[in-house]
């Protein structure tokens, strides 16, 4: 007969191991396709803010938390942090129409233009607005560049550049994207100046998807969180296609080539294009409850236990919407069904380790990120612990689908001191981390993870590679295409061909990744000079 193993032997060899090797088997394809398919099918219709869909997402979420052995983080033994909500429906009653020397014109809403709200004015409207070419609409001191100069826009619409200057590596961190390149920077600017309104530049290159993705949001319900009285708005915020914009330009004589070309120099000075545009819309309103679901595994270090690292992943998607073939429901099934399984699976491999990491983890399913990263932000302006003790954010944004790859990439790479603790873990899988292939899309300022770092909390997350093991030019192309034909469509469906492997290997580095953060003896710092680092 043989002896039982001693359990205090058991419990020293595990703890004399990697923790993430304990536990990371439990990370499975079939565990993650499960909680992809449900909460990507059609009976929670897309899972929009403030529908039947958000509510069962959340339910969902908190049941499979408690499961797992996470507490609950919101108050008063609730899974739940309400986030209040400010839907607003706009409706354009007469189309956009402009005038100038050269003629007029007017623009089809959304083949040619998109409108919707900036505020809750119930019935905006330009009149007669002049409009200026305000180039990149950027005033960035430190960059020694202002776009505005001594130019008073106030009470005018502006037509802006959707990126920002890069001829220069020297300035604007080259190729790689600024928060001052991100579409809502140029509309928080123009509201800032005082413009009544703005319509921002639409190419494929600059924002990094089709235009059919703005579309997509023009008629439908958009949300806000509560309107501050001190918080300067934007009576509508207008997109239009590059073809739009170049004819808009021509109505007062001016070539929208040129303009941009003179744009990319320090000296340029907004132009008034000699045209007056008119638009007027409607807005429905309704003030209602979202929520993030919170689940807490607490630290087991009496010294750090009260220092938090934050999961994060977004629940929403975009409901139900403009049918396109045939099919009006917005699954999202990659964004973010798998980011919600990812971290769902993450969560149960730390709790089932024998000893919890030294720091408590927080793991937050954040509402409404598709409409303006709105859970994350009610979360970093109202967290559940003091805001000096969130010492670091991992955010899980859509999964690798197409298969195993040998590198993965890293969105806020070389930011904070997460990158050389990711290296370095990547090394030890036999893999590689790459920093983000398109810096130009600007990337970690469109995800929740920007929203911690606005606060000073160091953060990433982890991006799908491109060097594939099986088949690799079929598996970039495939990937490519889920961009140009899936992104925000009804067709972000899950799918037979869906290979979820790479998804586990990813998820295994980043709970590897996690662990060693929550049990760091000095917590994670930003690069020194990084546009955060103050903010800590």
């Amino acid at each position: 007969m043989k002896r039982p193993f001693p359990l205090a032997v058991l419990a020293t060899t595990l703890a004399a191991q990697n923790p993430a090797t304990i536990v990371e088997s439990t990370i499975t394809t079939d565990d993650l396709a499960a909680t992809i398919r449900f909460l990507s099918s059609d009976l929670l219709e897309g899972r929009g803010v403030g529908t039947r869909g958000d509510l069962l997402a959340r339910e969902y979420i908190a049941t499979r938390m408690q499961a797992v052995g996470l507490r609950p983080g919101g108050a008063e033994g609730s899974w739940n942090q309400p986030v209040p909500i400010v839907g607003i429906t706009t409706a354009v009653t007469a189309t956009l129409s402009a005038k100038g020397s050269q003629g007029e014109r007017s623009f089809a809403a959304p083949d040619e233009f998109t409108a919707v709200a900036g505020s809750a004015e119930a019935a905006p409207r330009w009149q007669d607005a002049e409009v200026v070419f305000v180039g990149y609409g950027i005033d960035a001191p430190e960059q020694s560049w202002d776009d505005f100069k001594d130019v008073d826009v106030r009470g005018k619409v502006l037509l802006v550049m959707n990126s920002d200057p890069e001829n220069d590596p020297n300035r604007f961190a080259g190729r790689t994207r600024l928060y001052y390149g991100r579409w809502s920077y140029k509309f928080e600017e123009a509201a800032r100046r005082g413009a009544i309104g703005a319509i921002v530049i639409h190419t494929d290159p600059s924002a990094g998807y089709p235009w059919q993705v703005v579309q997509a949001n023009h008629g439908r319900e958009n949300f806000w969180l509560p309107f501050a009285e001190d918080q300067p708005t934007l009576a509508l915020r207008s997109w239009a296609t590059e073809t739009a914009s170049r004819q808009l330009c021509a109505l007062g004589g001016h070539d929208l080539d040129a303009l941009r070309a003179a744009a990319n120099k320090d000296d340029f000075r907004p132009v008034a294009l000699g045209v007056t545009v008119a638009l007027s819309c409607a807005n429905t309103l309704r003030e209602f409850e979202s929520g993030n679901v919170l689940g807490v595994l607490p630290g087991s270090d009496p010294d750090l236990k009260d220092q938090v690292v934050v999961v994060t992943a977004h629940f929403d998607h975009l409901g139900i919407g403009k049918p396109r073939n045939n099919d009006s429901i917005y699954n999202g099934a990659l964004d973010n069904g798998t980011g919600i399984a990812g971290m769902l699976a993450i969560a149960r491999a730390c709790a089932a380790l024998p000893r919890a990491p030294r720091r408590t983890v927080l793991f937050a399913a954040v509402t409404a990120e598709e409409s303006g990263l709105l859970g994350s932000q009610w979360y970093a302006e109202h967290p559940t612990y003091p805001r000096d003790r969130l010492v670091a954010n991992y955010n899980i944004d859509g999964l690798n689908i197409w298969g195993p790859t040998r590198d993965v990439e890293f969105i806020g790479h070389g930011k904070n001191s997460l990158t050389d603790l990711a290296q370095k873990v990547a090394a030890t899988r036999g893999r590689r981390l790459e920093p983000d292939s398109q810096p130009d899309l600007g990337l970690f300022y469109r995800s929740d993870h920007f929203n911690f770092a606005r606060i000073g909390v160091p953060a990433a997350y982890l991006k799908a590679g491109g060097d594939f093991l099986d088949r690799p030019e079929d598996r970039r192309r495939m990937k490519a295409s889920y961009t140009t034909v899936h992104y925000h469509q009804p067709s972000d469906e899950m799918a037979p061909w869906w290979n979820l492997a790479g998804a586990v290997d990813d998820l295994q580095l980043l709970l590897e990744c996690l662990l060693q953060t929550a049990s760091l003896d000095q917590p994670p710092g930003w690069t020194p000079g990084d546009e955060f680092e103050k903010r800590r």
